[in-house]
């Protein structure tokens, strides 16, 4: 009952693990710094406010759990940590995570190996549970 192991594979598939982990890197990063959904404002002004181009927040009027994450990673890529927890409180940990697991991925793929997650009731459980947590962090503590 392994939730996690690491498997061997070709060096063709250890490139295309490679290739879809920086498109992923490369499209998260120009979302940040380009904020797509800015431009939703523009066709619907009703809808979205200036200060936030979240949908939840601008629809429902609640945070959503990564509401701030925009603001926060510019500022997590200045290493002003504070001001990254201001805007969204449990950034920190989710960028340090992103970050190391993106790294071991790129690592592992090097060496032509890849990780294999299997998931299950216990595993989803705990998922859910940490994004509930995540969610009520940011709605009760986070600032956007």
């Amino acid at each position: 009952m392994n939730f996690i192991s690491i498997q061997k594979i070709s060096n063709k598939e250890a490139w295309l693990i490679r290739g879809i982990l920086a498109g992923i890197i490369i499209y998260g990063l120009l979302t940040v710094f380009f904020y797509p959904l800015n431009f939703l404002h523009k066709i619907f002004p009703s809808l979205f406010s200036e200060s936030s181009s979240c949908i939840m927040l601008n629809v429902f009027g609640i945070r959503c759990p990564f509401c701030g994450m925009s603001h926060a990673l510019v500022e997590f890529f200045t290493l002003n940590f504070g001001m990254s927890i201001y805007y969204n409180p449990s950034s920190v940990i989710f960028f340090t995570f992103l970050t190391l697991t993106s790294l071991g991925i790129f690592v592992l793929s090097l060496f032509n190996y890849k990780i294999v997650i299997r998931f299950n009731r216990a595993t989803m459980l705990i998922a859910l549970i940490l994004f509930i947590a995540m969610w009520l962090l940011n709605i009760y503590c986070g600032h956007s």
